[in-house]
């Protein structure tokens, strides 16, 4: 698990660190509620993000552990980011949907837009239109801005992100396979305009995360 964790200094905004125990919690989550206590630990230390990664830590995002976990983020105020690309799970876009729904309060971001399966989140934008959709899912663009930056799908990948709404696009990187120099250069050359690029740029996850306080 990857948490993040706001250090309010000139130079820096956030601390990225990795905590290989706390995977364990998570993934034997089922097993006397170690992943609960484990959250609550990380919100007291001030921790804004924590990210699960389904084929890692080999968990299915419809399985009753990971509603628990996203039920506590929710009242800790925590983001939950997942790693939302499986190549062995063709029902994940509709498991994180249906998350979405039972946990309206929960703030979750889908690492990735799908990856190779994008057009698949334009389920996201369709249900927008529907009130029972709480809007409480934001994408990241790693990995994905890169590969189709210039690519023929590249104005496809456009389409979806504004019909998903770009207030609900966030940067990403992908480091180490991409670099952050790459990945910015990639959604600058998407073709969005300059407000649009503001937003997955900056101020989505400032409005997301909030500011250092």
């Amino acid at each position: 698990m990857c948490i993040y964790r706001p250090a309010c200094t000139p130079s820096s905004t956030s601390a990225w660190c990795s905590a290989p125990s706390s995977c364990d919690g998570m993934r034997r989550s089922a097993a006397g509620g170690r992943a609960i206590a484990e959250l609550d630990r990380l919100a007291g230390l001030g921790v804004r993000v924590i990210k699960l990664h389904p084929n890692t830590q080999k968990f299915d995002v419809a399985g009753p552990s990971v509603a628990r976990i996203v039920a506590r983020t929710a009242e800790l105020g925590l983001v939950v980011l997942f790693d939302a690309f499986s190549p062995w799970d063709a029902d994940e876009s509709g498991k994180f949907l249906m998350l979405a729904i039972q946990h309206p309060k929960a703030r979750m971001i889908l690492a990735h837009l799908g990856g190779p399966r994008f057009h698949e989140c334009a389920m996201f934008g369709l249900v927008r239109r529907y009130s029972w959709y709480p809007r409480n899912l934001w994408f990241d663009l790693s990995a994905v801005a890169a590969f189709y930056v210039d690519s023929p799908y590249r104005e496809q990948l456009v389409w979806v992100i504004r019909a998903i709404g770009t207030d609900r696009i966030l940067f990403g990187s992908d480091w180490p396979a991409d670099p952050p120099e790459r990945a910015v250069a990639a959604v600058r050359s998407l073709g969005l305009n300059p407000a649009e690029q503001a937003q997955i740029l900056h101020s989505n996850a400032m409005s997301l995360l909030g500011a250092c306080r």
